[in-house]
């Protein structure tokens, strides 16, 4: 009968584990992680960072520089390969523990393990779409109310409504329009036909509403949907304008407030005279 001998001595395991946490340590996963934080304006993934900071009890740089989503892409493929190389020394250690005395390596195993887990579940999360913000610093989504400044012919401020959509090619605008495609300090005639266009997100749109929870995003595909099918709409200042038609896709009830603070400028200004 044969008997199994316990290893007395942990010092390849040891040594495997040291070069785990020198490799986690050398500040690789401290720039990266700064590298993410400081080009992008999402928060929660702001906050993963400093999560998967903390577990390794290091300080990360967080202030924004400028969106950047190619380093943010490039600095977790980094990261996914440095704990890969982690993650296979890791595997080697759990070869040997089970020949070792449990007293020397169980508690070095054990705290290693958890560390490589916590560590693991950040880099997890980091790796979906980043929040798209507005120059206001407000959380982009589908089915947005947004508008984009303008002036009419008149040099007059407006807004120009929109709605957030959802494509392969990522976030766009569909707006109402008459003439060339209303982008920032263009004008508008007075009245026309309207098309319904898209175009691609720009921070220039800022967010006025976001879809109320009780409306199902589907709800706004369905009536863009319809009023492509209206041919020969007719456009007007007054009447029926963009936001008329961004806000009736957005509830289903047509409506201008700019109008109405228009109209309203217009009694006080008589009821002063």
């Amino acid at each position: 009968m044969s008997f199994k001998t316990e290893n007395s001595n942990p010092a390849q395991a040891f040594y495997l584990l040291a070069e785990i946490h020198n490799h986690l340590h050398n500040n690789v996963i401290r720039h990266e992680l700064s590298q993410i934080a400081r080009h992008t304006k999402d928060r929660e993934i702001k906050e993963i960072c400093k999560w998967a900071a903390n577990c390794l009890e290091i300080i990360i740089d967080t202030r924004f520089s400028h969106i950047d989503y190619q380093q943010c892409k490039h600095s977790f493929t980094t990261l996914v390969k440095h704990l890969k190389w982690a993650k296979e020394k890791f595997d080697k250690v759990v070869e040997l523990v089970p020949d070792l005395n449990q007293k020397w390596i169980e508690e070095p195993f054990k705290e290693t393990q958890l560390l490589l887990l916590d560590i693991s579940n950040c880099i997890t999360l980091l790796d979906r779409e980043h929040d798209i913000y507005d120059q206001n610093d407000r959380v982009i989504k589908i089915g947005d109310l947004v508008a984009v400044h303008c002036t009419d012919e008149n040099n007059k401020p407006y807004n120009h409504y929109g709605i957030v959509v959802a494509s392969s090619r990522g976030f766009r605008v569909a707006h109402f329009f008459t003439g060339e495609t209303v982008k920032a300090q263009n004008s508008l005639v007075e009245k026309g036909f309207g098309y319904i266009h898209e175009v691609g997100y720009s921070l220039e749109w800022l967010v006025q509403e976001h879809l109320p929870k009780s409306i199902p995003y589907s709800d706004v595909e369905d009536r863009i949907k319809a009023s492509r099918k209206i041919h020969r709409r007719v456009w007007n200042k007054l009447s029926y304008n963009c936001e008329h038609w961004a806000r009736e896709m957005f509830t289903g009830q047509p409506e201008c407030t700019q109008l109405k603070q228009w109209k309203e400028e217009i009694r006080n200004k008589k009821n002063n005279e």
